[in-house]
């Protein structure tokens, strides 16, 4: 079973004032612009220009308490792009990386949601390992 528990009970927006990377003026723009678009926190600071998804990365790490791993750089094998269905990966944002056994590795490049990880759990019979990543193409 995935054991996810926020390390920090800050939010995304909270992380990033305390870094120096926003201005409280410019969380509240992101907060208005996800409201009226839809998408994550982190993709509306990255839209508006205010951060990089790496900064995002960061703060979802120290957020989370979970390892960070570029995904571009990973080789992912055939097995492992057919364990999940593509629409699931790409509504919460995460990509398989890896299934070895009974193992799935995943990265996340959004919310990490414990209820949608125990989903996967349970779909593919695997045990899911996550870690957190910059969205990728």
């Amino acid at each position: 079973m995935v054991q996810i528990s926020r390390l920090s009970k800050k939010r995304l927006g909270e992380i990033l004032l305390e870094e120096g990377l926003v201005r409280e003026d410019q969380v509240q723009e992101a907060l208005k612009r996800q409201k009226a678009t839809g998408e994550l926190l982190g993709e509306a600071f990255v839209s508006l220009g205010y951060v990089t998804e790496m900064d995002i990365a960061r703060a979802l790490v120290r957020q989370f308490g979970l390892p960070y791993l570029d995904a571009s750089a990973y080789r992912i094998p055939k097995e492992a792009v057919q364990a999940v269905p593509r629409e699931f990966l790409w509504q919460n944002s995460m990509i398989v990386l890896d299934k070895i056994g009974k193992a799935l590795v995943v990265a996340v490049a959004g919310i990490v949601n414990p209820e949608v990880l125990e989903k996967l759990e349970k779909s593919t019979g695997s045990q899911v390992f996550v870690y957190i990543s910059t969205p990728v193409s």
